[in-house]
């Protein structure tokens, strides 16, 4: 990420989670191979016949790879992925018991493809509604009300016996600028049930959070392993991709995890986020306050980084140094806080932090209270100021889910948004401490 930046000039504070550094990717093919065109998937009756088996074929020829170690879902951006006249920026096959249980096709994003204008959006909405009025040979209907939605979408539905079709898009005024903002255009593809091919139904991914979050019960999610570790289960990955969407897709994770379907783009339109700059922790959690009714969350600052508490562990690290005979920190009217971590000596640093025992403490109980009670937590680090292997980001801010402790070991279990290989790792709770900016909690309204 791009630095984080905390500016003060008189009272005024602002706190800034920004750009990460990009996950490589691999060279795509342009063209699938003979027998395996994704729009034969779409294309009623749809794909929900099809074992994993009968897949492997699409997902190889198409580069998708799986987001997990349980092959529950599948990703690809491969330039090959066309329905019809339009090209598709993304898409997520996500499995059932060995089948499809539903495909999710993201046309455009901000976050993707960068801005575009009005008309633009408009007339790529058109298209894709043509190529699905001509794939599904039926007229589409107005998708009613999107109740429990993060955000308010535009959508149309294509019903078939076998099928159903969701078009959604969101687009506005930018409230900063004044300006049109394009957001993303989705379609989501799911087999049809009674209740889903009345006219006019909202679709399955728009309803029904709130009812969903509050059956949520925790402590079913909690497994105790033999050797003393206590764990999460059921947490789905989430790979943010080339987006520096750390903390959106992490915040998507948990709200799946609570069985809402809300979706990183969707949550990146309400924090105004910004696929280079990254999105501001702040700007998130504000946002998620003002949809605590809609969504049935509510989320909590059990620790967090502002300008005292910056002041004080330059303070504390200044002290330190002196003792080492280290080269102290030194600051303006502006603090720059990557600029400073990057001059910091890691081990005077990791010294100056444990040595607050206070709120390294509460650090290690808060996380064993939530994960008792079956809630991951929200944790915002900087790195490189501990080794870490195979990670894609070895600087600056970044955002993960804590999802266990080892009592026995000291260690946390946490997971990152960056797909197979991430869903869970381990830490020891000093380096874990070491590197926290943030520890927010996110649960159902009620817990």
């Amino acid at each position: 990420m791009k630095a984080l930046l905390f500016a003060f000039l008189a009272a005024s504070v602002s706190l800034a989670l920004a750009q990460e550094v990009p996950v490589s990717q691999q060279t795509l093919p342009t063209a699938p191979a003979p027998g395996t065109n994704f729009q034969d998937l779409i294309v009623p009756p749809g794909p929900w016949t099809r074992t994993q088996e009968e897949l492997l074929p699409y997902l190889e020829a198409l580069r998708f790879e799986w987001t997990s170690a349980e092959k529950s879902e599948a990703r690809s951006v491969s330039p090959a992925l066309k329905v019809g006249s339009q090209t598709v920026s993304e898409t997520l096959i996500r499995l059932k018991e060995g089948k499809v249980a539903a495909l999710i096709l993201l046309y455009y994003s901000r976050g993707n493809s960068g801005d575009v204008n009005k008309r633009a959006f408009e007339e790529k909405v058109k298209a894709i509604s043509d190529d699905l009025s001509s794939i599904t040979k039926v007229q589409p209907v107005e998708r009613g009300r999107a109740v429990g939605s993060a955000v308010r979408t535009e959508g149309l539905i294509w019903s078939t016996p076998e099928t159903l079709y969701t078009l959604e898009w969101s687009g506005g005024k930018d409230m900063s600028t004044g300006m049109y903002r394009a957001e993303f255009i989705r379609l989501t593809v799911v087999p049809a049930v009674k209740e889903q091919r009345a006219i006019g139904a909202a679709t399955p991914s728009s309803y029904a959070n709130r009812e969903a979050v509050k059956k949520f019960v925790g402590r079913e999610k909690v497994e105790r392993l033999p050797d003393g570790t206590v764990r999460l289960t059921g947490i789905p990955m989430v790979d943010q991709g080339e987006k520096g969407y750390c903390v959106v897709a992490t915040t998507e994770r948990v709200m799946r995890y609570y069985g809402a379907e809300v979706n990183q783009d969707e949550l990146a339109q309400i924090a105004n986020s910004d696929a280079q700059e990254g999105t501001s922790v702040s700007a998130m959690v504000n946002s998620l306050r003002k949809l605590t009714s809609r969504l049935g969350v509510k989320i909590k600052a059990i620790y967090s980084w502002d300008i005292n508490e910056i002041l004080g562990i330059i303070k504390d690290y200044n002290r330190e140094a002196k003792k080492a005979k280290a080269d102290e920190l030194r600051t303006g009217n502006i603090i720059d806080v990557q600029e400073l971590l990057s001059k910091v000596d890691p081990k005077v640093y990791r010294e100056a932090r444990l040595k607050k025992t206070t709120d390294f403490g509460k650090f290690q109980r808060e996380i064993a209270r939530s994960i008792d009670e079956g809630i991951p937590l929200l944790w915002s680090v900087n790195l490189g100021l501990v080794p870490e292997k195979n990670i894609p980001q070895y600087a600056g801010g970044h955002m993960r889910l804590i999802i266990g402790y080892d009592p026995k070991k000291n260690e946390i279990l946490y997971s990152d948004s960056w797909g197979y290989g991430h869903e869970e790792k381990r830490m020891s709770l000093e380096d874990a401490w070491t590197i926290t900016s943030g520890l927010y909690r996110m649960e159902p309204v009620g817990t």
